[in-house]
């Protein structure tokens, strides 16, 4: 039993660390990125690039809620035969892939006015940024598959190829003298790159076979334990597109409270921008880590809740996943902000190191939230969306009317993220609450059905049946028992009876119907 507990253990917690430790190089890369652009570039240009980044990151939810469909969709496992599995992921391929076309022509026509709206100087990179964010869908698809047949290790390798390729990419059109704009080409070729890497992988990932929901709750009681989720707990998944929406709506509000502040300050404050941008890039280590473990969480939600069991171990381990390096990067804030910024980013870009401790329990907050909204999404709980989306709308207000200083804009970021925890939490709350009132009498009435099951194979089993009226002890036997022969020393063999045992003696055939005779 000790055996089997710590292997459970291990392998809950091999499949988030490696994407845990994936998404941390994955974001070293991206701090060695923004270290090198810093450098590189002015202030200003600097801080137009992470405003692409964050334009980026605000429109990249709509892949990222086609991942989560895609999840639910390869989960339910469809199909019988490899072509059938395949045939709708290619029909979704050539849809997105003629989605990035349409993407590209309308970004093109309506790049300059929304600079024009955003009072941002670079027209091509806001182009840039959503034709990357149309590429993300296509790569999203990839992952999203990888994530629901389990294939963590490839998942966690294309993570680090395309953070690879993408800063690569960033950093030499940048150095070649493109500037603003060449930073967005390299966003659009690496995520272009990550999808090629992953699609081959995925070629080379089978799906699993698909398994029964009966032999599923017998797998989870004898791994988990008795108490499991009845089916009038378990939602009924909606069809892709309806899926897509659904989680569109979660991840829009997500992605406004992890980028909005970054946009809001350069709006109201352009020269403060750059700074406010660096300690902002700084605090997104847990939120990028959180991300990463995300691909972790979302199937296992899923594949446990279809089977009728919880995934609360899974989310307690990508909720210590994200805070952890939380609170370590707040804690380093804390005594060595600015020496920490200048080496990183630059003498240039210390103006907001007293506010980096503040910001980082606020992404840390958030990465928590990530992780509820996560579990929630897979648990096929709508809800969240109505909370993120109220969240959202007054964070937007309320760091708004900070007015775009770098310290009264961190504590209004800190107080609005653990409100919003709070309220994500209280949902997973109440779900736990709801599953385990529902498990309560189905436990009870489980119990009673092998309780009468255990007293009828009791019964059937029994060598003697007693006649209505006759006293509780059994009758003598009719002649003394025999001593076994010598031949007859160990066990018998299959179909033979000892004389004298009791034994019944089996049929010839295993599940064969026994002829009166015999008995």
């Amino acid at each position: 039993m000790v055996l089997r507990a710590r292997a459970t253990i291990a392998g809950m917690i091999a499949g988030p660390a490696v994407l845990a430790v994936a998404g941390a190089l994955a974001n070293g890369l991206n701090l060695l990125m923004n270290l090198a652009l810093a450098r590189t570039l002015d202030p200003a240009a600097y801080g137009a690039v992470v405003v692409q980044v964050s334009i980026f990151m605000v429109l990249s939810v709509a892949g990222n809620a086609l991942l989560i469909a895609v999840v639910q969709k390869e989960t339910n496992a469809d199909g019988d035969t490899r072509r059938d599995q395949w045939a709708w992921i290619r029909h979704l391929r050539r849809r997105c892939l003629f989605g990035v076309f349409v993407a590209t022509v309308l970004a093109l026509l309506i790049c300059r006015p929304v600079a024009a709206l955003l009072a941002y100087a670079h027209p091509l990179a806001v182009a840039e940024a959503v034709i990357g964010a149309a590429v993300w869908t296509l790569l999203c698809i990839e992952r999203g598959v990888l994530q629901a047949r389990g294939a963590y290790r490839r998942l966690a390798g294309n993570f680090i190829v395309e953070a690879t390729a993408r800063a690569g990419l960033v950093v030499a059109f940048v150095a070649a003298g493109l500037g603003v704009n060449g930073a967005g080409l390299g966003l659009v070729l690496g995520v272009a790159l990550g999808t090629d890497h992953a699609r081959k992988g995925l070629a080379k990932v089978p799906r699993a076979m698909a398994v029964s929901l009966r032999a599923a709750r017998l797998a989870a009681l004898a791994t988990t334990g008795p108490l499991t989720i009845p089916s009038a707990q378990i939602v009924r998944r909606p069809g892709l597109l309806a899926s897509t929406w659904l989680a569109l709506g979660a991840l829009v509000p997500l992605a406004l409270l992890q980028n909005m502040d970054v946009v809001i300050v350069g709006w109201l404050d352009h020269d403060g921008a750059g700074a406010y941008a660096a300690i902002a890039t700084a605090c997104k280590v847990p939120v990028f880590i959180g991300l990463a473990v995300a691909n972790f969480l979302l199937p296992e939600a899923a594949r446990r809740r279809a089977e009728g069991r919880g995934a609360t171990a899974a989310l307690t381990v990508a909720c210590a996943l994200v805070v952890a390096p939380g609170l370590a990067l707040a804690a380093l804030g804390t005594v060595a902000a600015k020496p920490l910024l200048s080496l990183v980013f630059g003498p240039d870009l210390t103006g907001a190191a007293s506010s980096l401790s503040i910001l980082a329990l606020g992404m840390t907050f958030l990465a928590v939230t990530l992780m509820f909204a996560t579990y929630l999404l897979g648990s096929s709980q709508r809800r969240v969306i109505v909370v993120l989306a109220v969240c959202a709308g007054v964070s937007a207000g309320a760091i708004g009317l900070a007015g775009g200083d770098a310290m009264r804009t961190a504590v209004v970021v800190l107080v609005c993220q653990v409100v919003t925890t709070l309220a994500a939490g209280a949902l997973v709350h109440s779900l736990h609450r709801a599953d385990a009132r529902a498990a309560s009498p189905a436990a009870g009435s489980a119990a009673s059905a092998a309780s009468a099951a255990s007293g009828a194979s009791g019964a059937a089993a029994a060598p003697l049946s007693l006649p209505s009226g006759s006293s509780g002890f059994p009758r003598p036997p009719l002649s003394p028992p025999q001593p076994k022969p010598p031949w007859a020393s160990g066990t018998a063999g299959e179909g033979a009876s000892v004389p004298g045992s009791g034994q019944i003696p089996s049929a010839p055939g295993t599940g064969e119907a026994r002829p009166a005779s015999v008995w």
